[in-house]
């Protein structure tokens, strides 16, 4: 399932190709854009209710997130409910990222490791995998961030259920074309959400 969050770049018309040749393709065509954590929140929806998988994979379509480590998270999931292909589990694993780029992506996950008290090396990852039975979990959760947060939002929900969580080591490689799109209230959002979730642990929600 693809999702398309009302992007100008022509994608949900090569996707609409794609469908009339394999009917396993899906799209998720969505008008308005709402963010990161809404489209994903519709997707687990419409996944919910088909139920038709076991196995949930997220990733980006770009091939930052390379296919060749799906075989890997899914290795994973034989042991974990939860599993995230981690960038920083073993050194760091980013291919040609500018140095302040990646240190800002590394503070990033000290920062929310030391207010959450999650014990991931990459808590910012989107590529992961999970079973489908997290997905009432994850349906129900009180989510609020629409934005990158959202993925530490959903990890750090998950590992306060206390659910099984793996990571595996994965190389992410810079998308050749096209720019990341991160707005100011995005960046904001992401650095108060960490901050809104250690208040919510200390007053043991």
């Amino acid at each position: 399932m693809f999702i398309d969050d009302s992007s100008p770049d022509g994608t949900a018309r090569r996707i609409q190709n794609l469908m009339e040749k394999d009917p396993g393709v899906q799209l998720l065509n969505k008008k308005v854009k709402e963010g990161l954590g809404q489209a994903y929140r519709e997707a687990f929806q419409r996944v919910y209710e088909s139920d038709r998988w076991d196995r949930i994979f997220m990733m980006d379509a770009d091939l930052s997130h390379q296919p060749m480590h799906l075989k890997e998270i899914d290795s994973a999931l034989d042991d974990h409910a939860f599993v995230v292909g981690s960038r920083y589990l073993k050194g760091v694993s980013v291919l040609n990222w500018s140095i302040i780029r990646l240190n800002l992506s590394y503070s990033a996950n000290l920062y929310i490791r030391l207010l959450t008290g999650m014990p991931f090396s990459d808590c910012t990852s989107g590529f992961r995998g999970f079973h489908s039975g997290l997905l009432p979990l994850l349906l129900s959760s009180d989510i609020k961030s629409s934005g990158y947060a959202f993925l530490v939002e959903t990890l750090y929900d998950v590992w306060k259920n206390g659910t099984d969580i793996g990571e595996v080591p994965i190389v992410f490689v810079e998308r050749e074309s096209g720019d990341s799109k991160v707005s100011m209230q995005v960046f904001i959002e992401s650095l108060v959400t960490p901050l809104r979730l250690r208040i919510k642990s200390l007053f043991g929600q």
